[in-house]
């Protein structure tokens, strides 16, 4: 594969411009029995410096797998069959191995979903932490260690000194993904992808992270939250896209679309989702399931559990609608004035 630079007029990953920029992008996996799931349908944003997007969705949307398709870091039976992933004025899906290498850790953090999977068990953190550094030329040995133990303090976690000789498996739950976390921003990345990082701690450590998270997005950070928790989202996100069956199906700044969500699916996240000083609002579920992506409905993958659906109309493609600004809905009755 030969280097990709961005076309005339694409403003990613330079001043003034998005720091990250996915155009249609589509993933697929093999099933055992040779059939393609469609995993990611079409996915496209941007994430611009300084500000925070979330992604949200239930379980099986595709926000995770979207992620792991920009950094190129799916299992075998996945790939990317179409899209454009720009950053630094280069599409990261041509880009050579070696040079992705080089992008993912240093200028790009990921702090994954599962700390115990991401992290070696036989390894202690300072070991992990400073190889980082060292790997990516990004400080002298004496520096990195340095810097590692700060990033641990920066995280939360007490006795850093000490605390950075012990290995995974010697910390709880809540300390493994904030150490997670200190692995990825311990190299001052331009962009950090968050998958779910306060899932694992309680309110007082989440806050603790999110306030830490805030910091760097106040230094020029650009930060992806994926996260099921729209309390997360009000509190520190800048913009919101919805997924829904590896679609977005909304797109807006996250105040105005918690305030009014326009596609029926956000709408009902909202409504089954418990937030603090909410406790008096009633719980209105979701019915139904999530589609099986190896036999999605026509149309409007959300029309089956939808309460405005009307057919056949909603069994049509629903394009997303730009309504105004930043804000976009795919559907038909959303997108209405």
């Amino acid at each position: 594969m030969t280097m990709t630079q961005a076309p005339s007029g694409s403003s990613s990953g330079t001043p003034g411009g998005p720091l990250l920029r996915v155009r249609d992008l589509h993933t697929e996996f093999r099933s055992e029995d040779g059939a393609a799931l469609r995993a990611v349908d079409g996915v496209s944003f941007d994430v611009e410096p300084g500000r925070a997007l979330a992604i949200v969705g239930e379980s099986g949307s595709g926000k995770s797998v979207s992620m792991r398709s920009v950094l190129r870091l799916l299992p075998r039976t996945g790939r990317v069959t179409a899209g454009e992933v720009w950053f630094g004025g280069q599409d990261l899906l041509r880009l050579p191995e070696r040079q992705m290498r080089r992008i993912r850790g240093r200028d790009i953090g990921m702090v994954f979903q599962n700390a115990m999977e991401a992290m070696n068990p036989t390894l202690t953190l300072e070991r992990q932490l400073t190889e980082h550094l060292l790997w990516h030329g990004v400080c002298t040995k004496s520096e990195a260690r340095e810097r590692a133990v700060r990033a641990l303090g920066d995280v939360g976690i007490p006795e850093p000194e000490r605390r950075i000789r012990v290995y995974p498996f010697q910390l709880s739950g809540g300390m493994r993904q904030r150490a997670m976390i200190a692995m990825a921003i311990v190299t001052r990345p331009a962009l950090l992808i968050a998958d779910e990082p306060t899932t694992a701690v309680d309110v007082t450590i989440q806050r603790q992270i999110l306030d830490l998270l805030a910091g760097l997005k106040d230094q020029g950070t650009g930060i992806i939250m994926v996260t099921h928790d729209l309390g997360v989202a009000r509190y520190f996100c800048d913009d919101s896209v919805v997924m829904y069956a590896g679609r977005v199906v909304e797109r807006a700044p996250t105040r105005e679309l918690l305030s009014r969500p326009r596609h029926p699916y956000a709408a009902g996240l909202l409504g089954s989702s418990v937030e603090l000083g909410s406790r008096d609002r009633p719980l209105h579920p979701i019915p139904g399931n999530p589609p099986d992506l190896a036999s999605r409905p026509r149309g409007c993958p959300f029309h089956p559990r939808c309460d405005r659906a009307v057919l056949p109309r909603c069994q049509d493609e629903q394009e997303l609608i730009q309504i105004g600004g930043a804000r976009a809905v795919a559907c038909w009755s959303g997108g209405r004035p």
